[in-house]
């Protein structure tokens, strides 16, 4: 069983929503925005399911229009001949009107760009997590030796990068709700600020433990937090 300061950390689905706005848990309209997302085999089923369903609809609509478009051939052309007409005609409108709702949502999804690329930040900073919790549980077994200084250093590590992610999703949705001046927003960037410079600042006496390795992936999470909301920062 995960221990009670690495399940503390953890940024649950529905806080997750909360801080962003967005029912994350009903399909993220950015999903293919998110590398991660499409590494996923479950959520890339979905998104694949998802089109098909898409596809399928177009079909049902589609059809009635070819039938229609290929009414004044009926006598002229042999009814395998209109056949493949109508097929050709309802395969092409469909994948037409498929394609043009895609793009209307990848379009509709840009603004979500930054929001995509801190969940994708979210779900490294939970990959860390449960590495942590692989390494306690050999830890426990006496696979490993244990090592209570660097493991510290670890669990401030993540609690620094959580609350740079708070700060970051925090910072996105302001900003993308309110499209004009908001003056709150420098403050959640200090944070940030100071949240980055305190996870550098951390000592680690050994980098060559496994603590030292996750602590350096915090702190990369860390960094590219900083670099999202820098990018927000400077666009509006």
């Amino acid at each position: 069983m995960i221990q009670a300061d690495l399940e503390q950390l953890k940024i649950s689905e529905k806080e997750l929503e909360d801080l962003s706005g967005i029912a994350l848990s009903d399909g993220f309209a950015a999903d293919f925005y998110r590398p991660a997302a499409l590494r996923d085999g479950k959520k890339l089923f979905s998104l694949l399911v998802n089109e098909l369903l898409i596809f399928c609809v177009t079909l049902v609509v589609s059809l009635p229009v070819a039938l229609l478009a290929n009414k004044h051939n009926v006598g002229l052309f042999s009814d395998s001949e209109i056949f493949v007409r109508v097929l050709q005609l309802t395969f092409g409108l469909s994948l037409a009107i498929t394609v043009a709702w895609n793009v209307y949502k990848w379009v509709k999804a840009k603004p979500l760009v930054t929001l995509a690329g801190l969940l994708d930040e979210v779900e490294k900073y939970h990959e860390v997590i449960q590495a942590l919790d692989i390494i306690d549980r050999l830890t426990a077994a006496g696979n490993l030796q244990a090592n209570l200084i660097n493991r510290r250093d670890a669990i401030e590590a993540l609690k620094i990068t959580r609350e740079s992610l708070v700060c970051a999703l925090k910072t996105e949705r302001i900003l993308r709700d309110n499209q004009q001046f908001i003056g709150r927003r420098y403050e959640l960037f200090a944070n940030i600020e100071s949240n980055l410079a305190a996870l550098m600042a951390v000592d680690v006496s050994d980098r060559a433990t496994e603590y030292a390795r996750l602590l350096n992936e915090a702190l990369e999470i860390g960094m590219s937090v900083h670099k999202e909301v820098k990018k927000l920062q400077n666009g509006r």
